[in-house]
């Protein structure tokens, strides 16, 4: 393990986090001090105060515990001693200044977002793929169930598939269960057929053996990695694997895991500038498993849009990705899915760990996808969110007056106490996926 990276991927970890949730209490802030409401404190994480400033009212700071974060306004604890000084107090404001201030930090989240990912389209991602299915694994439940290369997903369960990644994501919650998938074949017969995902090696995620299309051809590699080392360049196409012909990535990925075992290096053909080269990779596997010859490739076109096309991209993308959190939200409430695929602080760090290392436009869409679901699920009308305190609001609003302050402390507790709960649910859950079955 290389002490120095795994530090800077920490580092660039719990900057993402902190970004956002600054982001977050920012939107928060800006509200308050637009609605004349005093804001004593903004500060990032928890704890001790390590660095800040005070400005007019408000303490700035940066506390010790680099995870999370809050603005304190005059007047928001129920509990606190009434203010002599009643001017910019919060629980004075009018419902729909405190409303505001409610819906600005989630909202703030979904537009960062938009604006995320449209820097990472403008960096350069791979397109999006679509359903089409470019390989089947042989003896795979897919193959089994007579799915074959050039079909093209509709549904899956009667969820309706728009890419690769519906696609996916509706595999991989329903493991050792039998899945309805409707396909489209020659363009115009629709088949359905049934399919049990198998289990993903050393996961707890459900595969049935499909791809989406993928040439084996080399979009980008990282200078100084171990791919660049090994002799690959961009655009050289590998057009067989010991002396067999292939045309999808994944072939590749199976012929290493053939020879696995015998770690032996294994021959390439590789189309380059037009002619045929031949070169032999030796096959090297990090800590997580991964083939660490290969580190520093990626393979499918990137492509690099023009602002206008990356912000025409970024936004419906943000509003699909916010709907399929409550797709996912309603198929835990019928139990279509297990409440064990939720990750709680201590996932989203391992998978945030992983996202820093897929470079710029990776770390950007990872950073845009993960404040989509900070912005939405603090829309939720759920104990302590931003989304129950607009429903109290609501309630406010209807009976012309504020609970009682004894209602209020009570359903805070009440919401704190369930807080701890979820958190040592999720917790739970995400240290014993780490134990038993790698993320």
């Amino acid at each position: 393990m290389n002490i120095a990276n795994t530090a800077l991927d920490i580092i660039k970890t719990l900057l993402i986090i902190d970004v956002l949730i600054f982001v977050h209490e920012l939107g928060h802030f800006i509200a308050a001090k637009k609605s004349g409401i005093k804001v004593l404190r903004f500060a990032i994480g928890f704890g001790p105060k390590l660095v800040g400033f005070k400005r007019g009212d408000t303490d700035y700071c940066i506390l010790l515990l680099p995870f999370g974060g809050y603005i304190k306004m005059a007047g928001e604890n129920p509990g606190e001693e009434p203010s002599e000084d009643r001017e910019g107090l919060y629980n004075l404001a009018p419902v729909s200044r405190r409303a505001a201030v409610a819906f600005s930090g989630p909202m703030m989240n979904i537009l960062f977002a938009v604006i995320a990912i449209a820097f990472a389209y403008m960096a350069g991602l791979a397109p999006r793929p679509g359903t089409d299915i470019g390989y089947v694994e042989p003896k795979s439940p897919a193959g089994i169930a007579g799915i074959i290369p050039g079909d093209k997903i509709l549904s899956i369960d009667g969820y309706k598939t728009k890419n690769w990644d519906d696609v996916r994501e509706l595999i991989a919650v329903n493991p050792d269960k039998k899945i309805e998938v409707t396909l489209l074949r020659n363009g115009s017969e629709t088949i359905t057929v049934q399919a049990i995902p198998e289990r993903a090696k050393g996961t707890e995620f459900g595969k049935i053996g499909v791809s989406p299309p993928m040439a084996p051809i080399v979009a980008q590699i990282k200078p100084d990695s171990p791919a660049e080392l090994a002799g690959f360049r961009a655009n050289d196409a590998i057009t067989a694997v010991n002396g067999k012909p292939i045309i999808h990535v994944i072939e590749i990925v199976n012929e290493i895991e053939k020879m696995q075992a015998s770690k032996k290096p294994i021959d390439l053909t590789i189309m380059r500038d037009g002619k045929a080269i031949d070169m032999k990779l030796n096959i090297e596997f990090d800590e997580s498993g991964e083939v660490k010859s290969l580190d520093g490739m990626a393979f499918g076109k990137l492509t690099k849009m023009n602002p206008v096309s990356a912000f025409g991209a970024a936004i419906p993308e943000t509003i699909q990705t916010g709907g399929k959190i409550f797709q996912f939200l309603k198929k835990l409430i019928v139990r279509d899915v297990s409440a064990k695929y939720v990750a709680g602080p201590v996932g989203i760090i391992q998978i945030t760990m992983t996202a820093v290392k897929s470079g710029t436009a990776g770390i950007l869409w990872f950073a845009g996808f993960l404040s989509i679901n900070l912005g939405v699920i603090n829309l939720l009308p759920i104990f302590i969110t931003d989304g129950w305190v607009l429903v109290m609001l609501l309630v406010e609003k209807i009976r012309g007056k504020a609970l009682s302050i004894k209602r209020q402390m009570l359903i805070q507790q009440i919401g704190i106490g369930f807080f701890i709960l979820l958190f040592l649910l999720v917790t739970y859950n995400d240290i014993l996926r780490i134990i038993t079955k790698p993320f």
